[in-house]
């Protein structure tokens, strides 16, 4: 079977600005009621997206990853591993809740590929980045039986998240510089926290000078991950990577611009992915990733040797995703 393609770029997209923050150019939107009038805010509660229950995935490729070897961050089974947060625009209720520490998991309905028979060019984990490509030889999980899943209410701003910073060294105590609108170099001061009608977040962290990335993953062809939505859910994300040029971690950009000048803006690199009912495996390379185009325009392609964070981000909508097993990924040969 062949693998899904990678879709065309969602227009109107606007990433999630908090934790690992992609902060572009933002624009509130304003809800006119019948007399033209702007509604006040609300809370958006959780609501069903179909008027059917969820009737599961469809039949499920499961050799769709053969001859290939993988490098996990995370199978999602029991609790999330240590470093992965869940975000939201905080304009809808959403579960996991914002800034949940872990991320809950949950229970896949009748698993995933549960009593799956691996081939002989099933895929292969790895344990290391720098391990040498088709020398990976213990065999890779087939089957799942817990994922995380994201519901949401109507999210009318930013949308959400779930992502994870990269291991990191070096980085010092002096904070990030930046050129400022008089001319003269200022510190780059940590914006506000996401706030909505239904909560606050928490305030983004102080970057600082002299991190890299702490793993390699130049001899890797990029990241997969498991994923489906239930009938009338929204079905958009984006999947992207912040490196030593784009990250608000590098010092390179600066995370807190907004719509008024967002062209030194921390851009990080994307691939647009639209989801269906049925989980499948996506695929998605380092070379077909870009940069949205609103901030600044990093100087080189998106450098796998010095990754600071990764993240699944969704867009406006009401949200029934289920995202599984994220990893990276490379030919076996």
């Amino acid at each position: 079977m062949k693998l899904p393609t990678i879709s065309g770029l969602l227009l109107g997209f606007i990433a999630l600005s908090c934790g690992g923050e992609d902060k572009g150019p933002r624009v509130m939107p304003v809800n006119i009621g019948v007399d033209g009038q702007p509604l006040p805010p609300y809370c958006r509660p959780i609501l069903p997206v179909s008027d059917a229950p969820d009737p599961g995935s469809g039949p499920v490729d499961c050799s769709a990853l053969d001859g290939y070897e993988l490098l996990m961050m995370d199978d999602f089974e029991g609790a999330s591993s240590t470093g992965w947060y869940v975000n939201s625009d905080r304009t809808a209720e959403q579960i996991p809740v914002p800034d949940e520490d872990p991320p809950r998991t949950s229970v896949i309905p009748n698993g995933r590929c549960v009593n799956a028979t691996p081939t002989a060019e099933a895929p292969t984990l790895c344990t290391s980045p720098t391990e040498v490509r088709g020398t990976c030889t213990q065999p890779a999980r087939l089957s799942s039986r817990a994922g995380m899943h994201v519901r949401s209410g109507l999210l009318t701003n930013n949308g959400g998240q779930l992502g994870r910073d990269l291991p990191k060294v070096g980085c010092g105590s002096e904070p990030c510089m930046k050129q400022g609108t008089s001319g003269k170099t200022e510190v780059v001061v940590p914006g506000s926290p996401e706030v909505g009608p239904c909560s606050f977040g928490l305030g983004p962290s102080q970057p600082t000078q002299g991190c890299h990335a702490k793993e390699d993953y130049s001899d890797w062809d990029g990241v997969v991950l498991w994923a489906r939505v239930a009938p009338g859910s929204a079905a958009g994300v984006r999947v992207r990577f912040g490196d030593g040029n784009t990250d608000d971690k590098s010092c390179a950009c600066d995370p807190y611009t907004d719509q008024n000048d967002s062209s030194t803006g921390c851009d990080k690199w994307g691939t647009y992915l639209t989801f269906d009912s049925t989980f499948r495996a996506y695929l998605v390379p380092f070379k077909s990733m870009q940069q949205g185009g609103w901030g600044r325009k990093a100087p080189t392609p998106i450098d796998p040797s010095n990754l600071f964070s990764f993240a699944i981000e969704w867009s406006r909508g009401a949200w029934d995703l289920w995202i599984d097993d994220v990893g990276f990924y490379r030919s076996r040969k």
